[in-house]
């Protein structure tokens, strides 16, 4: 039974494919070129008709076409017979049925497939009996576009069979188009993404065309609205392309890549909407040759859209373009049957197949879409994105593994001093593709030592790791000795101090590393990760290449917690110094001034650097404090040192912390007044990590002591991110270039070319320039050349004490130029 019923399946499937062949009937056709006469015309005319001898009847365009089939010849044990043909898209069809010259029945189907018999919307037929005797078929077909078509008779049980086969069909394809745009509707409702709400309308404007095209719109919606909606035939199709285009432009974010070709994108698609709109108001269909004319248009558009989008989206585009073809497909065959350049009687036919197969390959381009998004979502939760190297996520996770497999290994933590430079003056889309480089080569040299002298198996990949901003990391399998690790280290250094070449210059890296080993220094991930943190901010006090994790480092944190308890003692027993480093005029060689300097010294730890003790004095709130301090004892040593040198300028440094604080602004105005000071002469240098928070309230802050006289100094220019030109727009008077542009400026290149360009942008926009590092009379001479107004540095001066500055300052005075005097 089962095997009987695939048989009659497959026998109604071959009918359908096979329905173009026609039974040899006595067929004749007549051409009414005045499209004016009706069935009784032609019935008084039946002379006109010509025997046709061809295998195709072929319409011109816009011309009746009549085709008289004989029906007298069928005979039948079945009864009734029927007569049906697929009508071609947009055309008009009357069938006839006449007995001895006499009308016994006629069904007529208007362009938008509308007849009061719904099937035969989708299944244009006429039924006869069987045998007729002196019985014609009379075919009547007007066409927009020069069209084959055929006709085929069989049995009624057999068209019943044929006819439900085909609502099928029609169902299953409507439906189909229907649930996928309700599919992707709820994706992109649920992930966000545009592009995917845009697709799921234009595939309910697709299915709508299809069901009126193919006439089964009136099967699930009432007729009259069925009618009104074929109405509008080709509005649907200007509307699906309109869809298509914006979506393509939102896939490929177009706008954001090429602002030209959005124009034209969005241009196009809105001249589609019109069309459509204006369609709606007249209340009439778009005319074929429209239709055409848009469909090539988008063609165009798109074709143009692959072409831009192939650099940025590789194979992506590849995948879409393959899911649209057979729509451009079908439009080119669409298109060439308005010129005349094809002549095509199933364009019913090849538009489903088309439109099926469009679909069935869209599904899959959004699923392997959604796949991609979803492997990227996975990549990026691993991944870093700027460099594409494993994150510290991956790294814990791998760390787990090997600790829980008790493998020995080696964390290296490793960190490029120059990252920040190299963005803040070249960008960050320069300096992650100089990373790349470099991590290029990396990869090389860690991969060969690693095979040429540990052994490693063949192809195997040591991998990098990226913990934060500016830290990275690699793992080293097994137990390594010192010299081992010494080598590797050496690799690391080489390939950093190596650089790359950029415009012509050398842009070179040194590196800070930090070593810890399962399980001598720890036993966890986390605790491994934490041990070469330590040994890495070791590493900036020592003068050794790279610094292992040991029991001394912990110290670090031990002193910090002595300094954070020591530290309100400190100032409540006066326990701070203010020293004074000197300031030179470049271009006169006079002292220009000081800046204060503060100094810790404790009974038990020592000297403490205000590196130390300035953040945990911000952190514990107690910095206010320290700057009350650094006010009331510098302005006391300025109210002295004027009184001798009138002009000198006294600089002194405000934490970032302290801006918000009122009370300070206030005690900076009474100490002022108190000592009748001039303010001009008094600088506060506030360190650039401040200035990049917040444009609006910091300059807010800064007119507030602007307002006292005092004179504004941007501190450490060139170690964080702010720009020239939104200093000047925040309003400081002086900007100082960091000591690391400046302490090997007579050797390396870029701090020459960062120290002059800094020089000259901050005297375009009004600024003074102080260099801090001068460290020799070459660095000195040649800050000068660049037009660095003001200099700071151990070859000038260490800071002193108050006392020891006055005959420093008496020393110097004497001579003419300061630099003679500090050259002897």
């Amino acid at each position: 039974m089962g095997a009987s019923k695939v048989i009659q399946v497959a026998s109604l499937l071959c009918l359908i494919v096979f329905s173009n062949i026609s039974t040899a009937l006595p067929t004749s056709t007549y051409s009414d070129v005045s499209n004016q006469k009706t069935i009784d015309d032609i019935l008084k005319d039946d002379k006109s008709f010509v025997a046709l001898d061809e295998k195709e009847l072929t319409a011109s365009k816009l011309v009746s076409t009549w085709v008289k089939v004989d029906v007298s010849g069928e005979q039948s044990s079945e009864g009734r017979k029927v007569l049906y043909i697929d009508k071609p898209l947009n055309s008009e069809l009357e069938l006839y049925l006449v007995r001895q010259n006499k009308l016994l029945d006629q069904v007529r189907i208007s362009s938008d497939n509308f007849s009061p018999a719904r099937m035969h919307s989708i299944f244009p037929h006429i039924n006869f009996p069987s045998p007729s005797e002196d019985s014609q078929v009379y075919i009547k077909l007007r066409s927009p576009y020069k069209v084959m078509f055929d006709f085929q008779i069989v049995s009624e049980a057999e068209f019943k069979r044929l006819s439900q086969s085909r609502l099928f069909w029609y169902g299953l394809e409507l439906g189909l188009l229907y649930f996928i745009a309700m599919a992707v509707a709820i994706m992109a409702l649920f992930s966000g993404r545009q592009y995917l709400a845009l697709l799921s309308i234009y595939v309910c404007f697709l299915a709508i065309q299809c069901s009126v095209n193919n006439g089964s719109i009136y099967f699930y919606i009432p007729a009259s609205i069925g009618q009104l909606v074929s109405s509008f035939n080709g509005s649907w199709l200007i509307l699906a392309c309109a869809l298509c285009l914006l979506y393509h432009q939102s896939y490929f974010s177009i706008s954001q890549t090429n602002k030209l070709l959005n124009h034209v994108v969005w241009g196009s698609a809105a001249t589609l909407l019109f069309m459509a709109i204006l369609s709606f108001g007249m209340g009439s269909a778009l005319s074929v040759q429209l239709q055409a004319i848009a469909s090539l248009g988008t063609m165009v558009v798109l074709a143009v859209m692959y072409s831009k989008a192939k650099q940025g989206f590789g194979r992506d585009v590849w995948l879409v373009s393959a899911a649209w073809l057979p729509m451009f497909m079908l439009g080119i065959v669409w298109v060439g049957m308005q010129l005349g350049i094809v002549t095509n009687g199933h364009m019913l036919g090849v538009s489903k197949l088309a439109v099926v197969t469009h679909i069935v390959l869209l599904t899959l381009s959004v699923f392997m879409q959604d796949k991609k998004q979803k492997e990227r979502f996975l990549f990026y939760s691993l991944h870093d994105p700027d460099t594409g190297l494993s994150n510290r996520f991956a790294l814990n996770t791998y760390l787990e593994q090997l600790a829980n497999k008790n493998t020995h290994h080696t964390l290296l933590l490793f960190r490029p001093l120059i990252i920040h430079s190299i963005r803040l003056n070249l960008g960050v889309a320069n300096a992650n593709k100089h990373l790349k480089e470099l991590f290029g080569k990396l990869y090389t040299q860690l991969d060969t030592y690693g095979a040429a002298t540990l052994a490693v198996p063949e192809g195997t990949k040591t991998e990098i790791f990226r913990l934060d901003d500016g830290t990275f990391a690699i793992t080293l399998i097994g137990k390594l000795s010192l010299s081992q690790i010494e080598q590797y280290v050496c690799i690391l250094s080489s390939v950093f101090e190596e650089g790359i070449e950029y415009k012509g210059t050398r842009l070179v890296d040194e590196i800070e590393i930090g070593v810890a080993h399962f399980p001598i220094h720890a036993k966890t991930a986390d605790a491994l990760i934490q041990r070469a943190m330590l040994a890495l901010s070791t590493k900036a006090l020592e003068s050794d290449r790279w610094q292992i994790f040991d029991v001394a480092n912990s110290v670090i944190s031990e002193r910090r917690m002595q300094l954070s308890s020591a530290l309100k003692d400190a100032i409540d027993n006066d326990s701070f110094s203010l020293y004074l480093q000197p300031q030179v005029n470049l271009k006169t060689g006079k002292v220009y001034g000081a800046e204060g300097l503060l100094r810790w010294f404790h009974p038990k730890l020592g000297q403490v650097p205000p590196d130390e003790f300035i953040p945990i004095a911000e952190s514990s709130g107690l910095i206010h404090l320290l700057t009350e301090m650094v006010f009331e004892k510098g302005l006391k040593y300025q109210k002295q040192l004027v009184e001798q040198y009138p002009g000198h300028v006294l600089s002194l440094n405000m934490s970032g912390k302290d801006l918000s604080k009122k009370e300070l602004l206030v005690h900076l105005i009474t100490l002022v007044n108190e000592l009748n000071l001039n303010p001009s002469q008094i600088v506060l240098e506030i360190t650039e990590s401040v200035t990049i928070d917040n444009e609006d309230n910091l300059k807010s802050v800064l007119d507030d002591y602007r307002s006292v006289g005092v004179k504004l100094a941007i501190d450490d220019f060139g170690t964080g991110y702010s720009s020239l030109a939104y200093l000047s727009r925040v309003g400081f008077d002086e900007l100082k270039i960091d000591k690391q542009f400046v302490m090997d400026i007579e050797t390396s290149s870029s701090n020459q070319t960062i120290a002059k360009a800094m020089s000259d942008m901050a005297h375009s926009l009004g600024l003074k320039v102080v260099a801090e590092g001068v460290e020799s009379i070459e660095s000195y001479a040649r800050l000068a050349h660049y037009g660095c107004d003001f200099g700071q540095g151990y070859f000038i001066a260490k800071p002193m004490a108050y006392e020891d500055y006055l005959d420093w300052l008496y020393r110097v005075s004497q001579s003419d130029d300061v630099k003679h005097y500090l050259a002897r």
